[in-house]
């Protein structure tokens, strides 16, 4: 019984020192690097070992993750963005007329576009992609110029205050979840 369980120990001991070495060697991330361990960790790489890899989470709390952890999952280096996608879905009025629709999307694409705010290269989608319960579902799809999260955050900020002035400046308004009820008289 005391062998099963050495034998268990070593393996799980070995799977982390061999995990530790590739993680070392790939260079996947190091020291100082924001990363994401999809339903596992997200924070910042403070030390890298053989067995496990130091991370500290954005609340300032202390993980240790053992290194299979990085060999098993994905591991997004957010470090390693270049470009801050936004994907938002604008809810337009049902009352909005086409021209307002066609003026709207025009007004924004032509924003987009025209900001160096924005990396027109990677794409830039701005369309009418559904009719939704209460409203009409326009999509803003693009990407930031900078590789800076704080700089995008200002980035995003801007295009939602542009975005809403031209919604506004188009007399059109903007959808809130809502429902009729009818009722039949007997």
């Amino acid at each position: 019984m005391f062998g099963v369980a050495v034998a268990l120990g070593a393996q799980d001991l070995f799977k982390n020192l061999i995990s530790g070495i590739l993680v070392l060697v790939e260079k996947r991330f190091k020291i100082g690097d924001w990363i994401a361990v999809d339903g596992i960790i997200e924070g910042t790489v403070e030390k890298i070992g053989f067995r496990s890899t130091t991370i500290r989470k954005f609340d300032k709390s202390l993980a240790i993750i053992p290194n299979f952890q990085f060999a098993e999952n994905a591991v997004v280096n957010v470090s390693e963005t270049s470009n801050w996608r936004i994907r938002w879905i604008i809810t337009l009025q049902y009352d909005s007329t086409i021209d307002q629709l066609k003026k709207i999307r025009e007004e924004i694409e032509s924003y987009i576009n025209n900001s160096k705010d924005f990396n027109q290269s990677t794409g830039v989608a701005v369309r009418i992609e559904k009719f939704s319960d209460s409203s009409i579902d326009l999509l803003v799809r693009c990407f930031t110029d900078s590789n800076s999260w704080s700089n995008s955050l200002e980035v995003k900020e801007r295009l939602a205050i542009q975005i809403k002035q031209i919604v506004e400046n188009n007399n059109a308004s903007f959808a809130f979840p809502s429902q009729s009820i009818y009722v039949e008289k007997k």
